[in-house]
């Protein structure tokens, strides 16, 4: 009766203790230092939004332990990526994602598979602009198409990071309007955008494309002009003033949307934690002061959402890179 009696207990506590580790696993939160990876150089947007995200996290304490961004430029994206490679199944690392691995991945400039990292939020879309020098003789989108048809050589496009990323595709499809020989087009490519935006205040390069809140203290300051914005709409605030392609009988609208992988491996408590973090932030004031601050355009998606959207914007961005010559 006894041995009964003790053999049931023991169940009972295994019981109670396999409960316990259930509800740990269910519940996952980090337990050290949190990591967003940047894969450009510090000044570009996705420096900027990776640091915004971090400043809300900690001023709204949406996360118990201490969060470092980090920059790792390089290989289109690459570099940033084969770090995360090396952490599978450890969420506390997170890399911001932009069209450019996407596009690495299509032209078989990433070797590794790209699929196999974890969706975990898509915040922003960012539209993309085109600036030159304040004394440029290019004054108006249409100066800049005039001269692409006439000889696409001629004009200088600096982007970053990468070659076939959007801000690649956004000067195609400009140059396509006017059936300029895109992929005679000249791509100079900077490692942070802040650099191309400098380059072209200097006259280094023609034009610079880059997202709006990356160029406007230079706008501001009178050493770039915006020559057109490469979205449906005009702009809110500062940019207001500024045509869209679309205005100007240019039919170019394209746009960077931007948000967070993880590495390979990670579980659905993992996955499932980050989802109600980012989904927490996107509703605080902090968050909705910097999107209207950068003049961003809020696309939040779950990681669920995100991932259906990272195969369906793979299926677009292959479609136009196969037209560039860029598809290996």
């Amino acid at each position: 009766m006894l041995s009964t009696l003790f053999t049931t207990l023991l169940r009972a506590a295994a019981l109670c203790a396999l409960a316990m580790n259930v509800a740990y696993a269910a519940d996952w939160k980090p337990d050290r230092i949190i990591e967003l990876v940047v894969p450009t150089g510090p000044g570009s947007g996705v420096d900027a939004s990776a640091r915004t995200v971090q400043q809300i996290f900690q001023s709204n304490k949406l996360v118990e332990q201490a969060i470092n961004t980090t920059n790792k430029p390089g290989g289109n994206y690459g570099i940033a990526m084969n770090y995360l490679a090396q952490h599978n199944g450890d969420a506390h690392k997170l890399m911001v994602q932009t069209t450019t691995p996407l596009t690495a991945a299509i032209q078989g400039q990433l070797k590794l598979n790209y699929f196999e990292f974890t969706p975990i939020v898509n915040l922003i879309s960012e539209p993309i602009a085109f600036v030159v020098a304040a004394n440029s003789p290019i004054k108006t989108a249409r100066d800049l198409t005039a001269k692409l048809k006439a000889d696409p050589e001629s004009v200088s496009i600096a982007l970053s990071a990468a070659r076939g990323n959007a801000f690649h595709i956004t000067a195609a499809l400009v140059g396509r309007s006017v059936q300029a020989d895109i992929k005679k087009l000249k791509i100079v490519v900077f490692t942070a955008s802040s650099d191309g935006v400098i380059a072209a205040a200097g006259g280094h390069v023609d034009v610079m494309a880059a997202t709006p809140a990356t160029v406007m203290p230079l706008v501001q300051a009178g050493k770039v002009r915006i020559i057109g914005i490469a979205s449906n709409t005009r702009l809110k605030g500062n940019a207001a003033s500024v045509p869209t392609f679309k205005e100007q009988g240019i039919d170019a609208v394209f746009d960077v949307p931007r948000g967070f992988i993880g590495p390979r491996g990670l579980s659905a408590d993992q996955v499932r934690y980050w989802d109600v973090i980012f989904a927490r932030m996107v509703k605080s004031d902090d968050w909705k002061q910097a999107v209207e601050k950068n003049q961003w355009v809020e696309q939040y998606m779950n990681s669920a959402d995100f991932g259906r959207e990272l195969r369906r914007q793979h299926g677009i961005l292959k479609d136009v890179l196969s037209e560039l010559g860029m598809v290996q």
